[in-house]
Order: structure tokens, then sequence, then C-alpha cells
């Protein structure tokens, strides 16, 4: 009997530490719908930066809605690229931009995006000379005209609407050494 629970003993040791049985599955992860940015980004004051906007797509689409917020106090728009996009082949590519949002919409009743992940497009920001330290969200928003959402290929919403990951950005302003402020001499 004290064999056998030494045994025992081992094999659960074997199986905890990962090297016997239990093994990690060698199944590619699910893929869910999401649109997802970086993590996190740092700039500062007066320089370009670039947000890329992955997704993943669980169904084949025809178009795609991402609306956007970003304080224009802070951040001044400057473009958005569909270069290495696989939505490239779509006809219609569109960007609206007003005040503090920006919407990237595409669609092609004739063309799909097949089940996968990759990149929607790249957004070029340039952060106001003025900006000060500080640290704020990219994030969606509802935005009824043009909502956050994917469309199969009949132009119907998917049933599993997508998540959005947003992203934190920081920006290393300047701070001000006048008046007082400066490291003594």
């Amino acid at each position: 009997m004290l064999r056998f629970g030494g045994v025992f003993a081992t094999v659960l040791l074997l199986i905890g530490a990962g090297i016997v049985g239990c093994s990690k599955s060698s199944e590619p992860e699910k893929i869910t719908n999401r649109v997802y940015l970086p993590e996190k980004i740092q700039a500062a004051p007066g320089e370009f930066f670039t947000v890329p906007v992955n997704f993943d797509n669980e169904v084949s689409l025809s178009a795609i809605n991402v609306p956007m917020l970003f304080p224009s106090s802070l951040l001044r728009f400057d473009s958005v690229s569909f270069q290495n996009s696989r939505a490239t082949e779509f006809m219609f590519k569109k960007v609206f931009a007003k005040a503090d949002t920006l919407v990237i919409g595409v669609i092609d009743d004739s063309a799909a995006v097949p089940i996968g992940r990759g990149l929607l497009a790249t957004i070029y920001f340039m952060v106001r000379p003025t900006a000060p330290d500080t640290t704020f969200l990219l994030n969606t928003f509802d935005y009824p005209r043009l909502p956050f959402s994917f469309f199969d290929l009949q132009l119907n919403p998917v049933v599993n609407p997508p998540n959005f990951k947003a992203c934190t950005v920081h920006i290393n302003g300047q701070t001000s050494k006048e008046g007082g402020g400066g490291e003594p001499n």
C-alpha cells in the first residue's frame, strides 16, 4: 500500500509540473469577433505616432464600422492608411473625422473578409505641442448613425457583436522650468 501511495504522489507531481498528461491543447485559439488596439502607446508633444487597428472575425464580413473617441485638445488627427489591411480589396474604405470623433468604415457587397485575424487600418496622430503630461484612453463610443459593428455577407449585423479593446496613451508632456521650478545651480 505504501508503494502505491508513493507512485500516486509521483504521478500527481509530474501532472502538476506539466511533464505528464494534462498538456496544453495543440488546437489553435478560438477566434472571436473583436477590434483591438495596442495595449499602451507613449508619445511626446510634437511627435507623430501610429495606432494599428486590428480585428478578429469568426464569420466572413462584408462591412465593418469602428467609431473612436480621441481628445482633440491633445491630439491632431492626421490620416488613416489601409495599407496591408485585411479589407484592402473592399471598394469603399471611408474615414469620417470631426472634433473628438473618428469613424473608420469599410464595405463591399461583392467582396468579403474571410474568417481570421489582422490589420484593419493604421491611424496617424500628432501630439499637440502644448499637450501636458497625461494619460487617456483611445476608445470606442455609441454612435447611432454608424455603430461599432461587423456585418455578414448579407449585410446583417453579426450574431455575436464584436468586443473592443481600448488603448492607453501616455503623453510625456513638457514641464516648465520657469519661475523657480528648475533645478538648483
